[in-house]
């Protein structure tokens, strides 16, 4: 059995080479895919609020120092849907594939939405008209999150 301390460092590692891999290919993909909220939600889901909610906080504050923002912006965004995600999935019923994805998509999007509320009140401006591929953000989000979920239950049960 693999310990969840490893999986969520791991995690971490993996989010900041893939954070990296994106930003060099092209800086919009790092707009359109959110590697930091996929490991958040990941986390969430698989281990709980608690683990949402922390691992929200630490990856949220990697992103700030690897998009040089001011920290504590995505940091508290990520934490904030981390832990109402762990929350949340353990009251409802989540066995269907669909069901995570309309789960994920929800959570995703309000990630997102406490995101920009706190940007436009910090810099008074808003990315929703200059970045319009930041939309698409919580559909990447959640499909990537509902495909790692998925691998990941298969690879428990398996091994």
């Amino acid at each position: 059995m693999v310990r969840k301390g490893l999986v969520l460092f791991l995690g971490l590692v993996l989010a900041a080479a893939f954070y990296s891999l994106l930003g060099s290919l092209n800086p919009v993909l790092v707009l359109l895919i959110n590697a930091w909220a996929i490991l958040v939600f990941f986390s969430a889901l698989i281990y709980g609020e608690i683990e949402g909610a922390v691992m929200g906080t630490i990856a949220g504050l990697l992103q700030d120092a690897f998009s040089h923002s001011i920290f504590g912006l995505a940091g508290l965004s990520l934490t904030i849907a981390g832990f109402l995600l762990g929350w949340t999935s353990q009251k409802v019923n989540l066995n269907t594939f669909y069901k995570k994805i309309i789960f994920l998509f929800f959570f995703s999007l309000l990630q997102l939405i406490i995101w920009v509320i706190f940007y436009y009140f910090i810099f008074k401006k808003s990315l929703l008209y200059s970045r319009p591929e930041i939309y698409l953000q919580p559909v990447a989000t959640t499909l990537i999150t509902a495909a790692l979920i998925t691998f990941f239950h298969k690879l428990k049960t398996t091994g």
